[in-house]
């Protein structure tokens, strides 16, 4: 049986002032995790004062030796802004508390039997996951090391120094009000599509992030919806053709090949003017090296029917951009900008294998827009479907001159975030949505 506590940690609670209003309130909590003899362990959260001291206890959690939940137990200490934090995945609570397990996990199985051969086992790792509130499912991703995919399905570990795991959530400004609607950005690590029958299944859109930041929602934010589509022409022999082709082969062979011909046959006998006109001009063009349509238009005033039709060729992906102006009011907060900065900068580098022989795809974003009185999605803003970042452009000096801090810190940033959705909008996509709801 071994503990550890995390270091304290300063999170907002948004709490109600009153039928109407939200306020949100600063508190500082930390985290306890225990191993016991049964292989089980526990985690206890508790609201302290800045020092780490005066814990009382919100929430206990239990998880046995095969990584199931076996308590959850939310203390009567807890106070209503604490009690909806917990219950949603993506609080600044949740985020925190899940940051801190890990953390104080590792130092308590580093000192258990089953690491001194070496380090951490995948078992203590997933069952660390789920009592921080997490699925599990990204229990064998090491941090630094990153996770252990390759081409080849052999096990490989990334370069030092990848980060696959950006900590607590990032928010900025750090005192914004909790009645404030955000733009929240989950990275997600990067997960492929697997084939399945003639097609692809469906990508995990509700994996855990491994790091989140939320902005106020900026000006001019907007999409656009669209499919390819084309002209396309089809001459008379070619139409021709390809009806004899596909008659001949019907699959319950209804219409053989001899009645396809026949057909055609007879068509050819009925329009006899005009399929002397156009096989003369064929025929004519071709000897001269000419096009069919210039000479038929040049000696008879006509040219073949082209059948135009505008075609659906295809759907398309669509953009996003947005762009940010952070000015930092204390060192604290500049700091915060400096992280989100490179949450997003390194997000989106390239990750590489230790071998060097491959290059892995960059981790990928989840970003909705958030009301933050019920931190809930906007139903009256559009959705979106994952996202790689595609470029972020930063400018140092948006005020066209250099006036840094006593610190080195810049008095404003301007961050600008290109971003293009991972896969289409299909017609089903809309199914699991309110009638009154914009969706993607």
């Amino acid at each position: 049986m071994a503990s550890a506590t995390s270091k304290p940690a300063k999170v907002t609670v948004s709490e109600k002032q009153g039928r109407a209003s939200s306020k949100g309130v600063d508190n500082y909590y930390k985290t306890e995790v225990t191993t016991l003899g049964d292989g089980s362990i526990k985690r206890e959260t508790f609201r302290t004062d800045a020092q780490g001291n005066n814990g009382v206890k919100v929430q206990e959690v239990s998880v046995d030796k095969n990584g199931k939940q076996t308590s959850n137990i939310v203390s009567s200490n807890a106070t209503a802004g604490e009690r909806k934090a917990l219950n949603n995945p993506d609080s600044q609570l949740r985020g925190s508390i899940k940051q801190q397990t890990k953390n104080a996990g590792d130092i308590v199985q580093k000192n258990e039997a089953d690491a001194a051969a070496g380090g951490l086992t995948d078992a203590g790792r997933k069952n660390q996951e789920v009592l921080g509130g997490g699925s599990g499912n990204n229990a064998n991703d090491e941090g630094e090391a990153g996770d252990t995919s390759r081409p080849s399905g052999e096990p490989s570990k990334n370069e030092a120094g990848t980060r696959d795991d950006f900590g607590a959530p990032l928010h900025y400004p750090v005192t914004r009000d909790s009645n404030q609607d955000v733009i929240k950005f989950d990275m997600l690590k990067y997960e492929p599509k697997k084939i399945s029958g003639f097609g692809f299944g469906e990508r995990d859109s509700t994996r855990e992030s491994i790091g989140t930041v939320t902005l106020p929602i900026p000006g001019g934010i907007s999409d656009a919806n669209a499919c390819n589509w084309g002209d396309d022409t089809m001459g008379p022999l070619q139409l021709a053709a390809a009806g004899l082709a596909l008659k001949a082969l019907t699959p319950d062979g209804s219409t053989p090949i001899g009645a396809a011909l026949g057909d055609l046959k007879s068509q050819l006998v009925t329009n006899n003017t005009e399929m002397k006109q156009l096989i003369q001009g064929k025929f004519a063009a071709t000897a001269v090296g000419a096009d069919p349509n210039s000479l038929l238009s040049r000696t008879q005033g006509m040219i073949l029917n082209p059948n135009l039709e505008l075609l659906f060729q295809g759907p398309s992906l669509r953009p996003f951009a947005f762009e940010f102006k952070m000015s930092p009011r204390s060192a604290a907060e500049a700091k915060v900008i400096t992280q989100i900065i490179r949450f997003f900068k390194q997000g989106m580098a390239p990750i590489r294998e230790q071998s060097r022989l491959f290059l892995k795809t960059p981790h990928t974003f989840r970003i909705k827009y958030v009301q933050m009185g019920d931190n809930d999605e906007n139903i009256y803003l559009n959705k979106f479907k994952e996202c790689a970042l595609l470029s972020c452009s930063v400018q140092y000096t948006p005020e066209g001159n250099y006036a840094p801090y006593e610190d080195g810190a810049m008095s404003s940033y301007q961050m600008s975030l290109q971003f293009k959705e991972l896969e289409p909008v299909y017609n089903d996509s809309y199914k699991d949505m309110p009638t009154d709801a914009i969706g993607f």
